[in-house]
């Protein structure tokens, strides 16, 4: 988890760096081939039954999923937010990130019928008040 915020938070930095010299759909791009990278070492690895002859398994609904969650879930999202790290504040940008969990939730009730718990809904709220006080002060830091 560490490594993982670590990651984020470098890569939210160097992203307007690298969108200095780069086009964003062309930083999307070497985005999703460098993080796919070490996927596809990590599955050699272990073995994953993907890569032992069964995508021939997968169904038209499991192909239209993949086909989706990567143009729209990764390629566009990272290429509006490559365009936009350009252009605004990275302190909001990087806070918008934590709305991901909250749309997959969302779509996974839409789309899937999952409910939600007291929990999961306090988190949401939690995690929107956050994302409200973080931008509300850094727009009122800035008049």
């Amino acid at each position: 988890m560490f490594l993982s915020a670590q990651s984020m938070a470098v890569g939210t930095i160097m992203v307007r760096w690298v969108s200095k010299y780069s086009d964003p759909i062309m930083a999307t791009g070497w985005h999703m081939i460098i993080g796919g990278l070490p996927l596809l070492v990590i599955s050699v690895l272990n073995h994953d039954p993907a890569l032992n002859g069964h995508l021939q398994e997968l169904t038209l609904n499991d192909v239209l999923a993949l086909l989706y969650t990567s143009i729209f879930g990764s390629a566009i999202s990272y290429g509006v937010y490559f365009y936009n790290a350009t252009r605004g504040s990275l302190t909001t940008l990087s806070s918008l990130t934590f709305l991901t969990p909250m749309f997959a939730s969302i779509f996974g009730f839409l789309y899937l019928g999952e409910t939600f718990s007291p929990v999961q809904l306090g988190g949401a709220l939690l995690t929107l008040v956050a994302i409200y006080m973080v931008n509300y002060k850094s727009i009122v830091g800035e008049k």
